[in-house]
């Protein structure tokens, strides 16, 4: 028995090298092969991505419009990029991205109205006297799926050679909770999911999305974006608008005088505020002076 039990121990043990020789002989040609490898995600030194980037003319940006806008992005907004637009109700998110879709129009816009319908949105320009903007809109919404906004965004680069894409809002593309929860986690994943739509067909999306309740005298930050804070950490630009707003005897008082704050520019870094005045469908840079007591300046 003890022969046997040494033979077989002998077996096991030359099989045991055969496999290791064998496994060693199949790493090794894996690495001759992969030492040849050339294709689009094959490993560079960074000084080839230095050549690269010397050797290649500078991605053009798409002006926004807005000087003041165009002043602290370098130029405008680069293609392949997700910009989150919020505000408090009534502060002028929508308004404010159709006012973009006027001054952007040679980028042949396209508008995906999900929380209000594109007849209603031109209907209040028409209202107003407000000059009806290029752009363009599905006849109907069907079924609202990522896979549905991606191939309305490829529907309109091939008919329109739309270069912009507006969606309203975030909370209509979200996956609903299910059993899993953790909603968070699935705003994380839509943020992601559209950040390579605009990658892959190199167009600008602009998503307006909501802040969690607050009063709205109080002007809001990036901590207050609704739903997840991917939502500021997936975007590469953020914009907040404030509708200056103040308490007189105890009630609400609007103006129409419009702080836009870029909050988040990954590709630059620079932010800064932008006074505007709302006024028939139109935001004209104003430099004016606040109606509140508190300053402007710790915004």
């Amino acid at each position: 028995m003890k022969i046997d039990n040494l033979i077989k121990s002998l077996e096991s043990e030359i099989k045991q090298t055969q496999e290791g020789i064998e496994q060693t002989e199949a790493l090794e040609r894996l690495k001759s092969i992969a030492k040849v490898y050339s294709g689009d995600d094959e490993i560079v030194s960074f000084q080839e991505i230095a050549e690269q980037i010397k050797n290649t003319p500078p991605e053009p940006k798409t002006s926004s419009g807005i000087s003041g806008i165009d002043k602290l992005m370098y130029g405008g907004f680069m293609k392949g990029t997700v910009t989150t637009i919020s505000a408090t109700p009534k502060s002028g998110k929508t308004s404010f991205c159709m006012y973009l879709t006027q001054k952007m129009e040679g980028g042949n816009p396209l508008w995906l109205a999900l929380e209000e319908s594109s007849k209603s949105l031109i209907r209040k320009l028409i209202k107003v006297g407000a000059k009806v903007p290029t752009g363009f809109s599905p006849k109907s919404i069907k079924d609202i799926s990522m896979d549905w906004i991606e191939s309305k965004i490829v529907e309109s680069i091939a008919k329109n050679n739309t270069q912009i894409v507006f969606i309203d809002q975030l909370d209509f593309i979200v996956p609903q909770d299910g059993a899993d929860g953790r909603h968070d986690l699935k705003i994380a994943q839509t943020m992601r999911d559209l950040h390579k739509m605009a990658v892959k067909w190199n167009v600008i999306i602009f998503l307006i999305c909501h802040v969690n309740s607050m009063e709205p005298d109080v002007k809001p930050t990036t901590k207050n974006l609704r739903g997840s804070s991917a939502i500021w950490g997936e975007s590469d630009n953020v914009i907040l608008l404030w509708r200056e707003c103040f308490k007189e005897q105890g009630q609400l008082v609007y103006t129409n005088n419009i702080l836009v704050s870029l909050q988040a520019n990954r590709e630059d870094g620079d932010t800064g505020n932008i006074k505007m005045v709302y006024k028939n469908g139109v935001f004209e840079e104003f430099e004016w002076q606040s109606n509140t007591s508190e300053s402007l300046k710790d915004f």
